[in-house]
């Protein structure tokens, strides 16, 4: 089963993967967006490592977004899907 577009978001807000500071400032829909595309990304048929790549590439430049360790925060999604 794949993570919804929320389910996604929320995720990404309690990995904060792009040290938003998102957490400490309560913004909650920080990653609605980047979950949505995402999400389209994965529809489409992409990896959930090339969704998150191409995404975080997108959204916040190929230099910011290298400095994400894809393959762990693939891990970290994995099991937060495990306990929906």
């Amino acid at each position: 089963m794949s993570l919804t577009a929320e389910q996604l978001s929320r995720a990404l807000f309690d990995a904060d993967p792009m040290d938003t500071c998102c957490k400490e400032n309560g913004c909650f829909d920080e990653y609605d967006a980047i979950a949505e595309d995402i999400v389209s990304k994965r529809e489409q048929g992409q990896s959930l490592e090339k969704a998150l790549r191409d995404t975080f590439d997108e959204w916040f430049g190929e230099a910011l977004a290298e400095r994400i360790d894809v393959p762990a925060l693939c891990r970290r999604l994995a099991n937060q899907r495990s306990t929906i």
